[in-house]
């Protein structure tokens, strides 16, 4: 159903542009603010390398400077977010983005706007805006996996 893909991908867009989700990556201080024993252990642990890195006779000034780009690398590295767009494709898949966005879609409701869409529109058919009614009534909620297992797996299902 063309109409039921369409009244989703607008309401992830929505979803989207509230929580800023954009696929850009940021400096985020919010790892040092979560884990500041972890991260202060990392400068601790940084301070006796230098000292053997500088006053042992084989290593040179060479591997104080490389050791200290790649601390300061690897604490940006941990400092940066990536806030991955949700996409309609997305629903039901199980791949790697899975693993960094988690299953959004069994998480995120659709909007108070979406559910009425569906209901009144035309090229919904009257059985689906039944269900979707059913487990908004049963759960308080419809989140996008419930309509989109509604309209799509049980299509595809019937057609087996």
């Amino acid at each position: 159903m063309d109409e039921i893909k369409r009244i989703l991908s607008d309401d992830i867009e929505r979803l989207n542009r509230k929580e800023k989700r954009d696929n850009k990556i940021r400096f985020n201080p919010g790892f040092i603010r979560k884990h500041p024993y972890l991260f202060g252990g990392m400068l601790l642990c940084y301070l006796p390398v230098m000292l053997i890195l500088g006053f042992a006779d084989y290593f040179g000034s060479g591997y104080v400077v490389g050791f200290t780009l790649f601390v300061l690398g690897v604490s940006l590295w941990l400092s940066c977010h990536v806030s991955p767009r949700y996409h309609f494709d997305d629903i039901d898949q199980m791949d790697l983005r899975v693993c960094y966005n988690g299953e959004w879609f069994n998480k995120h409701s659709i909007s108070q706007q979406a559910y009425a869409q569906i209901q009144s529109s035309a090229e919904v058919t009257p059985e689906v805006k039944q269900d979707v009614a059913q487990i908004q009534q049963a759960k308080g909620k419809v989140t996008f996996f419930d309509v989109y297992a509604l309209v799509y797996l049980k299509s595809q299902g019937s057609a087996v």
